[in-house]
């Protein structure tokens, strides 16, 4: 028997949040759910999104639509017809004051990553998007999501440099037009006022792990400068350095060959940013689907809610304090249902008890046995155990109830690697790949898939891209483990001898 390849042994995720910091005051308001005194609570599901919030249903489907609407300005980046299928979480309260009670009056949004992907959170105000910070925020956001479906490969400087300049991103209510490369004026003003980082030392940024605040900011102001710089000043070779890293090919590579013969990049972005010049793209908004499908939640889901919402927000709570406030939202959602999915998955990051948690798990497939959700949580908790058969069944039922899910497919594909099955979990693993194309986790799965089938040039590249899509948002450790089994693939497949591509 084959020795199986290295898979994955560890969550991706890292506790970190990106957040929008501001000064605001305590909270004078707090989002409860109905038998509380507070607003009733819906979920809206457009095309691309899943709302949460206790805006008026009304408010909650023209906030949906503006979501639509703003990720297609983005889109424009690449192309009138290009849209990517994938759907984001977002849980929008009605104002800031409310929000304040889970960053403690700091922040007026956030985006945190989850077991279930990224995670937008926001606050109304009456209106979504308003081309304030807020809105910048989630498009920063939105443009990371959408990008890893058209390139493939991502320096770290490319990443947030393009995320950056597309982060400006606005529709004229006007004439419904998109506007695309505005300036980022704190990013301009930051290298204005402190210099910026030559073009070099920004494709170090991948193996730098600990920087202080001022070099982070210097970093990313610097991948603006040379982003918004490249994109104006050498249009057609940015758009071609795109198209290879859309094929995959190596960054520092495709990044000589677009711009060889170009003899001065440095002196030229100084002259750049001095002389103030720069141009923004003014594009017609394609159509946008405005159907929505609106439900109310229940109190079980409102305190599943809240209790997300302690354990991700940033602000000034301990982490004792904030498991402690989510303990309180669990217990307040199990009580008014003992079987609610999404409180169970909250139980399952707060459990001190994996035995009294599996137990839950195995009734909560029996209470809704057509959610995916319950399946993926079982075989979660199955993992490591002896019932090899149950776990796979748990997979397989979370896959085919969910078959839009990244993450849920890709632990398919995981199983079946572990199990030494890599027929099965190939077309897993690429089902996962086509529909996160940007995910270290899947992408690192199909990699040790190919190593098994003895496709070591594919297993390579795949594991490279990997390497390439892991930035800020996942774990060091994750980070280092990708690398560390990019060079185990390279030892191995010295020896191995490559079988055709099917």
């Amino acid at each position: 028997m084959r020795e199986a390849a290295p898979i994955m042994s560890m969550s991706p995720l890292s506790i970190a949040v990106l957040g929008l910091l501001v000064s605001t005051g305590c909270a004078s308001s707090r989002a409860l759910c109905p038998a509380e005194g507070g607003r009733v609570w819906s979920e809206v599901r457009s095309e691309h999104f899943r709302l949460h919030t206790n805006l008026s249903p009304e408010v909650a489907a023209q906030s949906a639509a503006e979501l639509e609407k703003l990720r297609r300005a983005v889109l424009l980046a690449w192309g009138s017809d290009f849209n990517p299928q994938g759907s984001l979480d977002v849980i929008l309260l009605r104002n800031t004051s409310e929000l304040a009670e889970f960053t403690q009056g700091r922040f007026v949004g956030f985006v945190t990553a989850t077991e279930r992907g990224p995670l937008l959170v926001m606050s109304g105000e009456g209106y979504v998007l308003d081309n304030g910070p807020e809105q910048q925020l989630q498009t920063h956001e939105l443009a990371h999501y959408l990008s890893q479906h058209v390139l493939l490969r991502q320096p770290r400087w490319l990443a947030e440099g393009l995320a950056q300049y597309l982060q400006t991103t606005h529709i004229k209510p006007s004439t419904q037009e998109a506007v695309l490369g505005r300036v980022n004026t704190q990013s301009r003003n930051y290298v204005t006022q402190h210099g910026w980082l030559d073009i070099d030392e920004l494709w170090e940024w991948d193996q730098k792990e600990l920087l202080n605040e001022a070099e982070n900011q210097q970093h990313y102001a610097s991948a603006w400068l040379w982003v918004h710089y490249l994109i104006n000043m050498h249009t057609d070779r940015f758009d071609e350095f795109q198209t290879r890293l859309a094929r995959a090919e190596d960054p520092r590579r495709a990044f000589e060959v677009s711009f060889q013969g170009v003899s001065d990049l440095r002196g030229d972005v100084r002259t750049y940013l001095m002389s103030g010049r720069s141009s923004f793209l003014t594009l017609p908004l394609p159509p946008v689907s405005t159907q929505v499908q609106v439900r109310e939640l229940g109190g079980a889901e409102v305190h599943a809610n809240r209790g997300l919402l302690f354990l991700r927000a940033p602000g000034e709570l301990t982490q004792a304090q904030r498991q402690e406030k989510a303990r309180a939202e669990l217990a307040q959602a199990l009580s008014e249902d003992p079987h609610n999915v999404s409180a169970t998955l909250l139980a399952a990051q707060l459990s001190t008890s994996p035995e009294e948690h599996l137990a839950r798990a195995r009734e909560l497939v029996k209470a809704h046995p057509e959610d995916g959700r319950a399946w993926d949580l079982l075989a979660e908790l199955l993992q490591g155990r002896s019932e090899t058969q149950t776990q796979e069944q748990a997979r397989e039922s979370a896959a085919r109830l969910m078959p839009h899910d990244s993450r849920v497919l890709a632990s398919l594909a995981q199983h079946y690697a572990m199990t030494l099955q890599p027929a099965k979990g190939l077309p897993s693993a690429k089902r996962a790949v086509e529909l996160s194309p940007g995910s270290p986790f899947a992408l690192a799965i199909q990699a040790a898939l190919f190593l098994q089938v003895d496709r070591c040039a594919e297993a390579i590249a795949f594991q490279r891209r990997a390497v390439d899509m892991a930035h800020e948002a996942y774990a060091p450790v994750f980070r280092k483990e990708l690398r560390d089994r990019l060079q185990t693939f390279v030892k191995q497949c010295a020896t191995r001898t490559e079988k055709p591509t099917p």
